[in-house]
């Protein structure tokens, strides 16, 4: 019980005095001068380390056997679409085949003689 009133008493003096962050100045940020940009030498380095890392990361996640064992259970592998080419086809025409060339089975045929109605 003495603990709580010592703690409620220093809250009590920390709210009741006004906070203060010292004297506080404005000063405008000058965006004419120029930010300090890395070297290419610099940039270079960092995506290097970058690429590797996620490499590294990556190369030991697939080598992991229980990473395995899952992506075998519940993935499915990707197809690679083979790229259509444009121009020509490779295959031939399809009026070198006699299939092709059958009239539709389905085309009426005019009548030779029209039944007479009485």
């Amino acid at each position: 019980m003495r603990h709580v009133l010592w703690v409620v008493a220093a809250l009590a003096v920390v709210a009741g005095r006004p906070a203060t962050a010292g004297e506080i100045q404005f000063k405008p940020i000058d965006t004419n001068n120029l930010v300090v940009q890395p070297s290419k030498a610099a940039a270079a380095l960092t995506s290097a380390t970058i690429n590797m890392v996620g490499k590294t990361a990556a190369g030991s996640i697939e080598q992991n056997g229980y990473v395995k064992t899952i992506n075998n259970l519940f993935g499915f592998r990707k197809t690679l679409a083979t790229p259509t080419q444009p121009g020509r086809s490779s295959l031939p025409a399809p009026f070198l085949f006699p299939s092709t060339q059958y009239k539709s089975f389905n085309t009426p045929v005019m009548p030779t003689s029209v039944p007479v109605r009485r």
